[in-house]
């Protein structure tokens, strides 16, 4: 009961005291380079060393290819990053193929990554990456520059 002379709270103020706090995720921006190969195999696995951020390795697996009537090529990939500290980060991913005019078998590269989640460091992880760089299907190197963030509740 208030007294006469008391100021009551305010529904906002009891609200703000009362309900849940909802906790807001954490996010760090990260950026570094993918140097990588691909080795082929079924389904063709992509093996590469990973600088910044990530450093440590990466391995991508094609889930999923098509060809567009342009010459551009669609891809779907799942990548795993295990950083020199032994965390693990799981993505899905979906990538474009860009001829590069007048280099045949050459080609833009840029790649839209989903993080699914990890271990160690990154147990619980979500948010996004990107990347971009150059993929030549005659040697099977890959080299790209990737960014984001990388978000934990």
């Amino acid at each position: 009961m208030f007294r006469k002379n008391s100021t009551p709270l305010s529904l906002a103020a009891i609200s703000i005291l009362v309900l849940p706090q909802v906790a807001l995720a954490e996010c760090r921006p990260v950026a570094g380079t993918i140097d990588a190969t691909v080795v082929g195999g079924e389904p063709v696995n992509v093996l590469g060393n990973v600088s910044g951020d990530l450093a440590g390795s990466t391995r991508a697996v094609l889930t999923g290819q098509s060809e567009d009537d342009d010459g551009k090529i669609n891809l779907t990939l799942a990548h795993d990053f295990v950083t020199h500290g032994r965390s693990s980060l799981k993505t899905s991913d979906a990538a474009v193929w860009t001829p590069i005019p007048g280099q045949n078998g050459v080609f833009h590269m840029a790649t839209n990554y989903t993080i699914e989640g990890g271990t160690g460091t990154f147990a619980g992880a979500t948010g996004s990456l990107k990347n971009d760089g150059v993929a030549d299907a005659n040697t099977g190197l890959v080299t790209l520059r990737y960014y984001g963030e990388i978000c934990r509740d």
